[in-house]
């Protein structure tokens, strides 16, 4: 499915095997090219259905000259050096997500920090397996590629007669960025902002220092006030009103963290504890690893914050009142 979001900009709709189903990408004609900002998954149907939309507007993949990734999960950036090997396309995307990209090229070293980090949490053997299973099938649907130019925060750039402008949105993942074009009053999301589910929150494993739900709610507050008309995100229907979603996530976080420190109250839990406490038992594997990292971004901040202590009871780490 296609559809004209503004003049010779288009909404593209990809099919994914997941339950999110689609995820949507950008499409800027001008001067007879395509910038396309983030691609799907490297699957035939996600594919076969670019090639389709763009036939629909008078372009091909051959067309595509230029790459703008919001950040590194394989259904935004999957197909990348599939068109490049097509087209010659200029892939751009944070250097940020270029060294997250890099590190995870070290698989023996990713999978050891998985193994080491969600055991101490609380997850089991079993389900850590399956989790590294699914993350090798990830890259199994991500054509390999080399990002080409990195942009930096608050950087504008220029297509044709359209500008828009970099931001940093750091929360889902490090290097997460938006694109704004301001004239548009139009907002390319990706994941930072959606508008019926919040995104999922996870640790970096090789930056510890990272607070991804300080920086997720420090990203909403640098774009709530943008003069938006529409934002169109990666996943669900394009937006009206950002600032009311953006106080609504907000809120739903603040609610989140109460009732993950009435959890730690009753004794001291791992973090896979608290979560069942606040997502239930009755989980899918993959949705155990979710509520997992959801839970401890939440964790990390109430132990900023003092309400909340970290210690460690042989190989796993608890987390009680303070």
């Amino acid at each position: 499915m296609i559809k004209e979001i503004a003049e010779n900009f288009y909404m593209i709709t990809l099919p994914m095997p997941f339950r999110l189903e689609h995820i949507h990408v950008f499409a800027l004609v001008y001067d007879g090219q395509v910038a396309l900002f983030d691609t799907g998954l490297n699957i035939p149907e996600s594919f076969s259905k670019l090639e389709e939309s763009l036939r629909t507007i008078g372009k091909s993949i051959h067309d595509i000259d230029r790459i703008f990734i919001t950040h590194s999960h394989a259904d935004h950036c999957g197909m990348a050096g599939r068109i490049k090997d097509i087209s010659g396309a200029i892939i751009y995307m944070s250097k940020i997500s270029k060294q997250f990209i890099q590190r995870q090229k070290r698989e023996k070293t990713v999978i050891a920090r998985i193994n080491n980090f969600y055991s101490q949490h609380g997850l089991s053997e079993r389900t850590i397996n399956g989790l590294i299973r699914l993350l090798a099938g990830f890259k199994k649907v991500t054509a390999p590629f080399e990002i080409d130019i990195c942009l930096e925060p608050g950087e504008n750039l220029t297509i044709g007669d359209r500008k828009f402008e970099i931001i940093s949105t750091p929360g889902h993942t490090s290097g997460h960025i938006s694109f704004f074009f301001r004239e548009d009053r139009v907002l390319l999301s990706g994941d930072h902002v959606l508008p019926d589910i919040t995104p999922n929150l996870s640790p970096d494993l090789f930056q510890p220092d990272f607070r991804p739900l300080k920086s997720f709610l420090d990203s909403l507050t640098l774009i709530q006030n943008l003069p938006v008309e529409m934002v169109c995100p990666a996943h669900g229907n394009p937006f009206p009103n950002l600032k009311q979603r953006v106080e609504e996530i907000k809120e739903h976080h603040r609610e989140r963290k109460g009732l993950i420190l009435e959890s730690v109250k009753e004794r001291p839990k791992t973090t896979y504890q608290v979560s069942l406490d606040i997502f239930g038992r009755d989980l899918p594997e993959f949705d155990k690893f979710l509520a997992l990292n959801e839970t401890y971004v939440h964790l990390v901040e109430l132990i900023q914050e003092g309400a909340i202590k970290e210690h460690k009871s042989g190989k796993q780490v608890l987390y009680n009142i303070n």
